[in-house]
């Protein structure tokens, strides 16, 4: 039955009871019989209604209905633009009242990976001789779903997210991420929370608009990883330079966050400078741009921190390791007796981009110097300096549809080199970033990075074939 608003559901009533008073033919003829059907509902009693009148009736109550509907808010999307992410569903946003405002956003990366290894062991700086292991399997990557928006104040912002991977078994929990943050303008927002240290382009820009299926070989090794902290993030000159800087409990916000030692904590800041307009989403010109789009960027990272042999809970840390991939905190390491306690972690990149016409051309490189080592045993060095780069060039032959690429990254220091090098094929669904196929191969020679989110495994040689889908809403 139709909901009826009060002052219809009063009209009827009132009605039905007149009619109801005066008597009929029906009445003075006495009571209707037993096989009679009396009225159930209210609308079936009201036989003398003309139809015009009812039919107005009618009108008045979805009149009334849609007038109460449209009082409340109903969910919409907004999705990605060729400069910006998806805000996502926007569950509810107050226009009186109570300022409050709640987005839903999500990503998922189903990957393939299979391994094919070109050696069958490597011998780290320790002197310990390990296996390298062929690899075969599907995993649900990555797994993201977060919340944002404002609360009690348009400039009170917020967001928290909930992240997970298949990678460490389908009983591991998920990791909480989130800040929250007074935004002054576009040129300034302080916020706090647990976010990745800004140290690097690649580390910054986020994961779904990699141009392959993840980041390379040479961020995974020098790239700090997650950690509680507290920094600023705007835009200045019409939004032509950006910032993110700040304050973190550390480079990493597991072990070396929780155990470390004393006061210091991990300083890091990232800024870049777009001098033609928006350069976009990622390493990737599928959107074509008209016009050139430049990048250019820096990054720096300075931390006394803690020495650590295994990485934390969240799948995205890393460890400090040698450039043969060996850890830097593992007895023996630094020379046979040492073990390593304390030291000093000091990061510098630089960057660059360009995109037109579905062409791109992107690089990076990095710098670092460990020093200032503290442990029992002798060291055999003082400090350890490390650099390499990483390089992508793309083509998106049929814009905003297919793309390839080549990729490589190398880096090197006194412990050895490591170089990956491949390529690989691009589809975007319904000519948008936000569902995307991906087929890649790498050949990596004596990888001294590690993480299982990627194919990285320190000290591998050998050749990783994956393929991906990717959505992101």
């Amino acid at each position: 039955m139709r909901a009826f608003p009060f002052p219809a559901w009063f009209f009827l009533l009132a009605c039905h009871f007149l009619a109801a008073s005066v008597p009929t033919r029906a009445d003075e003829a006495g009571p209707l019989p037993d096989e009679v059907e009396q009225a159930q509902y209210l609308e079936e009693g009201l036989t003398h209604v003309d139809p015009a009148q009812e039919a107005r009736i009618r009108e008045l109550v979805d009149e009334a209905v849609e007038a109460r509907l449209a009082g409340i808010p109903r969910p919409k999307y907004i999705p990605a633009t060729d400069i910006a992410p998806p805000k996502g569903l926007l569950l509810y946003q107050s226009t009186k009242g109570f300022p409050l405002s709640v987005a839903m956003n999500g990503f998922m990366q189903l990957r393939w990976l299979e391994f094919a290894r070109s050696a069958t062991s490597w011998t780290n700086s320790a002197g310990t001789t390990l296996p390298i292991n062929n690899i075969n399997t599907f995993n649900l990557n990555r797994v993201l779903l977060s919340f944002g928006g404002y609360v009690a104040d348009e400039r009170l912002v917020y967001r928290m997210a909930l992240f997970g991977t298949s990678d460490m078994g389908v009983r591991s929990a998920f990791v909480p991420l989130g800040i929250i943050g007074w935004q002054f303008s576009e040129a300034a927002t302080l916020a706090g929370g647990v976010t990745n240290v800004p140290s690097s382009r690649e580390w910054v820009d986020a994961q779904p608009w990699t141009v392959g299926i993840d980041r390379s070989m040479t961020n995974t090794f020098f790239r700090p990883g997650f950690s509680p902290g507290v920094f600023a993030v705007g835009s200045l000159f019409d939004k032509s330079v950006n910032y993110q800087a700040g304050v973190w409990n550390a480079i990493d916000g597991g072990q070396a966050g929780v155990l470390r030692r004393g006061t210091s904590m991990a300083w890091a800041g990232n800024t870049w400078w777009e001098p033609l307009g928006p350069f976009g989403l990622g390493y990737s010109d599928m959107e074509a741009h008209e016009d050139q789009a430049i990048r250019v960027g820096m990054s720096g990272t300075y931390a006394r921190t803690q020495a650590i042999i295994f990485p934390g809970l969240n799948p995205e840390d890393t460890i400090v390791r040698l450039s043969d991939g060996t850890p830097l905190a593992l007895p023996g390491a630094l020379g046979p007796g040492s073990r390593l306690s304390q030291y000093a972690f000091q990061l510098a990149t630089v960057d660059a981009g360009w995109k037109y016409n579905g062409l791109a051309v992107n690089f990076e490189y990095y710098f670092r110097l460990l020093d200032d080592f503290v442990g029992t045993g002798t060291f055999e060095r003082s400090s350890i300096y490390d650099h390499g780069g990483l390089g992508y060039v793309s083509w998106c032959f049929v814009p905003r549809t297919y793309e390839v690429y080549a990729r490589s990254s190398a880096l090197t220091g006194p412990y050895g080199t490591g170089q990956e090098y491949g390529g690989g094929f691009n589809w975007y669904v319904n000519q948008s970033r936000q569902g995307r196929f991906t087929l890649e191969a790498l050949h990596m020679n004596r990888n001294p990075a590690q993480n299982i989110l990627y194919p990285y495994r320190a000290g591998y040689t050998g050749t990783a074939i994956q393929t991906q889908f990717m959505m992101t809403f």
